[in-house]
């Protein structure tokens, strides 16, 4: 979605949740690469960006110079990434039109009649069908609504931060652009296989159902893993002491002496015989992986009843929650299937020690399509 206007763009930020993400890179639209030179963290008050929406504009700001500062980023050109309640998503089959009809179209579609909300619809053309009474050819659309004030705070905020409004995407828009071809953890090929992409953020959670290489099914669920790491820094201050700077945030470069840090995920281990010698531990991790295969299985089984699809050959899991110490170990022998954490795609390069599963939304958003 190009809702800022068009342009070469150089810097992505991932606003979905309080741990801000930056990436600065390019994408090789002939060879479908992007190519990561920088990226970084930003961590935030928990409650700085709301479901998808910025709620501490100054704290925000702050931050994100801090850290262009400290990564030392020059680049201008800004494209912002992100994922709401506020956006709505809605799947069309409509009849061949021409394409100024189509636009009017998809917008009555979306919008209803009489609705007068001032909204910004972006839609892609993604197939096409027949319809079911008449077998008239009919063109299916995915189509996305965002509240035009709420384009115009995330434009407003980029100028505060004296960059170059470019583009603004939509998280599931960036997955769908980054998953289109390619090979994951070197051995899975996207374009043959029915996947199953779990984005696992601390406050939400986000379920893709992929198909040969298309997003059929989109789901962002209202929990996350926030709870598990708070029981974490619990049982650590506990236990007294420890080092409380994070491996990912000297490997980003970026320092939280100034801040109150939360027990990093990666030295957390979820396998369920290391969490039952810690009871209130314990109790955390299996509520949530209660709710995650609960939500898993129901969005997998709906899937391919509705979308007729193969069966799901292999989860793969990104977002902060990744990181977490035999997190894929433990989903796959709760879900009796394979599950991997995201390491690579062969369509993305990045700099020394980069870490895929934090960066998916960002390097999805550098792929531009216009």
């Amino acid at each position: 979605m190009d809702l800022f206007g068009k342009g070469a763009q150089n810097l992505v930020v991932d606003m979905s949740s309080s741990d801000l993400k930056l990436a600065v890179g390019t994408y090789n639209s002939k060879t479908g690469i992007v190519m990561l030179d920088k990226v970084g963290v930003v961590p935030l008050e928990t409650d700085a960006i709301t479901d998808g929406a910025i709620t501490d504009n100054f704290g925000v700001v702050m931050a994100m110079k801090h850290a262009l500062a400290k990564l030392d980023i020059r680049s201008k050109n800004a494209v912002i990434t992100t994922e709401g309640a506020f956006m709505h998503t809605r799947d069309l089959e409509l009849p061949k039109v021409k394409p100024e009809q189509m636009k009017d179209m998809v917008k009555y579609e979306v919008m209803g009649q009489g609705n007068n909300k001032d909204m910004i619809i972006d839609y892609i053309v993604y197939g096409t069908t027949k319809d079911a009474e008449t077998n008239a050819d009919k063109i299916q659309v995915r189509a996305t609504a965002i509240p035009t004030d709420t384009v115009t705070e995330f434009r407003e905020f980029l100028k505060n931060m004296d960059l170059t409004p470019v583009a603004m995407d939509t998280n599931p828009n960036a997955v769908r652009k980054l998953f289109q071809s390619g090979i994951a953890n070197g051995n899975v090929n996207i374009n043959q296989s029915t996947l199953l992409l779990i984005e696992l953020s601390g406050r939400t959670t986000t379920i893709t159902i992929l198909d040969k290489g298309f997003p059929v099914l989109s789901r962002r669920l209202q929990f996350g893993h926030y709870s598990i790491r708070q029981v974490a820094e619990s049982v650590k201050k506990l236990q007294g002491g420890g080092d409380s700077q994070s491996a990912m945030s000297r490997r980003l470069n970026i320092t939280k002496a100034d801040a109150d840090l939360a027990v990093p995920v990666e030295d957390i281990d979820v396998w369920h015989e290391s969490v039952a010698e810690t009871p209130s531990l314990q109790s955390a991790v299996n509520a949530y992986f209660k709710s995650l295969v609960d939500a898993v299985s129901r969005t997998a089984q709906f899937a391919i009843s509705k979308f007729h699809i193969d069966s799901i050959s292999t989860c793969f899991l990104y977002g902060s929650g990744a990181g977490y110490k035999k997190i894929d170990k433990e989903l796959s022998r709760q879900l009796s299937t394979q599950v991997e954490v995201l390491r690579t795609l062969s369509s993305v390069v990045g700099p020394k020690d980069f870490m895929l599963p934090q960066f998916v939304n960002c390097c999805g958003a550098l792929v531009r399509e216009d």
